[in-house]
């Protein structure tokens, strides 16, 4: 089998934009750096989407060079919350100074993120929030004249300050967090499988299964469900218990390319790269076949990643 081999120095425009492109999703693999790294990232990506514009005004074929920065930017969305603790002011800074008119989208990363934290908690209000992603004018009017009310907006904080609980370890602060936030927003069916998932760690069972039933009757199928618990058990630790999900969503649904993709996430964390990779690609075959662009990016992101580490083979 033949290693994954990335060349010391570019031979043409193109490999120049394959370099850089090693260097983004090497960054992405880690975003432990500095706000000024953090910040060199964006203009990395900057770099790379101006050179593939004229190679492929020169009638270059970029195709793929196109997917791995789509899947970068797809990873980074994903990523946003870390990436944005280290990015801090700088971000905002570097974008004024820059002036908004033309940026890329990378660069309203923080008005993305938070845009996505409120679409979630603001849901009842029936706000068009994944058209307020591609208009910014849209997201400003939002900001001014629909902004959610004073409950929701606790809630959210409740929300966030939850998570942070989470990353700290503390699992009993971050479970009244969102117990807090669930009372706010009985609707939101996010915050009731995070109440769930922190009951199950802490040992209650019986809590976790009401928080669940509430999570299901706020709208979400028996599939979703599963994906989404699972997603929230990994980030927990307790692979044991997402593998269990992810099997039983492809059980239930074997053509739909989530629940691969989650048990490909467990693999990841077991250590089980060759099955990682195969439950990614599945994925992401069966994510091309049904149009989702966002879930084919996401899983292809997660191939390249893997097949850049060191050490790691391109399968055969």
């Amino acid at each position: 089998m033949a290693r994954w081999v990335i060349p010391d120095r570019p031979h043409s425009p193109l490999g120049e934009v394959r370099q850089a492109l090693d260097r983004i999703e090497a960054h992405l693999a880690d975003l432990r750096g500095s706000e000024r790294e953090a910040v060199h990232l964006l203009h990395l990506l900057d770099e790379v989407a101006a050179a593939l514009d004229r190679l492929e005004a020169a009638g270059a074929d970029v195709r793929a060079e196109r997917g791995r920065l789509e899947a970068a930017w797809a990873v980074l969305r994903r990523r946003a919350r870390p990436f944005l603790k280290r990015a801090g002011p700088a971000l905002r800074a570097e974008r004024e100074r820059r002036g908004e008119e033309g940026l890329r989208p990378w660069w309203y990363l923080d008005q993305l993120y938070a845009r996505s934290q409120r679409r979630a908690l603001a849901r009842w209000a029936g706000v068009a929030l994944i058209a307020l992603m591609a208009l910014g004018a849209a997201w400003i009017a939002y900001e001014r004249f629909l902004a959610p009310p004073p409950q929701v907006r606790q809630a959210l904080r409740h929300a966030d300050q939850g998570r942070t609980w989470v990353e700290a370890g503390d699992l009993e602060r971050a479970l009244s967090e969102f117990e807090a936030a669930a009372a706010l927003t009985p609707d939101d069916p996010e915050t009731w499988l995070w109440v769930g998932v922190l009951r199950q760690r802490l040992g209650d069972g019986q809590g976790a299964e009401e928080a669940y039933r509430r999570a299901m009757s706020a709208g979400l199928d028996g599939k979703g469900f599963l994906f989404q618990r699972g997603m929230l058990l990994l980030e927990l630790g307790d692979a044991a218990s997402a593998r269990a999900d992810a099997e039983e969503a492809v059980r239930l649904a074997p053509e739909w390319g989530y629940g691969f993709y989650l048990r490909g996430s467990v693999e990841l964390v077991e250590g089980d790269v060759p099955a990682a990779l195969a439950d990614y690609q599945r994925a992401a075959d069966l994510a091309h076949a049904a149009g989702d662009a966002q879930l084919e990016a996401m899983a292809r992101a997660q191939i390249a990643l893997i097949l850049q580490a060191p050490g790691v083979r391109q399968p055969e």
